[in-house]
């Protein structure tokens, strides 16, 4: 085995039978030459690979029973396999650990410059790669979540990191509305009409109501509600005292 010129030494040769399925492996002397012994007869693919290099092409080999073949196997130098990489979940706070998919998440560089974004998959994780050594923040941003604060990493000699990055839910975006429009018996708009919100509280057979918040509709006689938590309620407008 060679990187095209010179031979490789310990790296890894694999034997693939005719599904695909691995069968058998061995590593590359000091001259790049490898031996895979005792196979039975039958159709294969071989392949090898080691840090630094690309997967070489795989070969395929009809083997018959007591045969010796020569396969030559090239595999590519890759700088960027040296270089770091960044793999994180995000989690939502207050939970289980529950994960945060849909999120994006911003490397930048100790300039503050954006090397990279990318978005969180269903399971919450999310991964950065060929990372050169430097010093970097992630940050994490999704709808209805407050952004997480800044998380510094280090990339030391093509390191990996792995993280763990916690959102918090922001309430003020992530309560209900509540809203509607006053009309009089003839279908007009009521302007200036008072409406209060009351919450609806069953414990056992009693039923409560309690208002918890007021405001007077606009020239169109729309009112709105915000902040609104999650419960049961009722509007009820009143014109005059």
């Amino acid at each position: 085995m060679t990187d095209g010129t010179a031979p490789i030494a310990d790296a890894t040769v694999k034997l693939f039978d005719s599904a695909g399925l691995p069968y058998q492996h061995t590593m590359t002397a000091a001259d790049g030459t490898y031996t895979l012994n005792g196979i039975p007869a039958g159709t294969y693919s071989v392949a090898a690979v080691k840090d630094g290099y690309r997967m070489s092409t795989a070969v395929g080999v009809t083997v018959t029973v007591g045969s010796t073949t020569d396969i030559p196997l090239t595999c590519t130098a890759d700088a960027t396999l040296a270089l770091g990489a960044i793999a994180g979940t995000l989690t939502v706070f207050g939970t289980t650990g529950t994960p945060l998919a849909g999120a994006k998440v911003t490397l930048t560089n100790a300039a503050l410059e954006t090397v990279a974004t990318t978005y969180t998959a269903a399971d919450g994780e999310f991964l950065f790669y060929d990372v050169a050594d430097g010093v970097y923040t992630l940050r994490a941003s999704a709808l209805g979540y407050l952004t997480t604060a800044p998380m510094t990493v280090t990339i030391l000699g093509g390191s990996t990191v792995n993280l763990t990055m916690t959102t918090q839910v922001d309430s003020r975006t992530y309560n209900g509305t509540v809203s509607g429009i006053i009309t009089d018996q003839n279908g007009a708009a009521v302007a200036g009409c008072f409406v209060g919100l009351y919450q609806v509280t069953t414990v056992g057979d009693v039923t409560s109501e309690q208002l918890i918040a007021a405001t007077k509709t606009n020239t169109e006689g729309k009112y709105l509600f915000g902040g609104v938590t999650d419960g049961q309620y009722l509007v009820k407008a009143k014109v005059s005292q």
